[in-house]
């Protein structure tokens, strides 16, 4: 896949599946994140994981 490709087959997800996601998938998500670039080299994010009791949790509150 290129950029093009990339760029134009994004899409938005708002219902997920009540299924947890592998955290191995997670760690290559989070890993391959991390070479987003960002405007002048600010890099602004940071990401906090989450699963099982502390994610439920956090969905109540929300």
């Amino acid at each position: 896949m290129n950029v093009t490709e990339a760029v134009t087959s994004r899409r938005s997800v708002r219902e997920f599946l009540d299924k947890p996601v592998d955290l191995e998938i997670i760690r290559r998500v989070m890993d391959t994140a991390r070479w987003a670039a960002s405007g002048c080299n600010y890099q602004p994010w940071e990401a906090t994981v989450v699963t099982g009791q502390p994610l439920k949790d956090l969905q109540a509150k929300i």
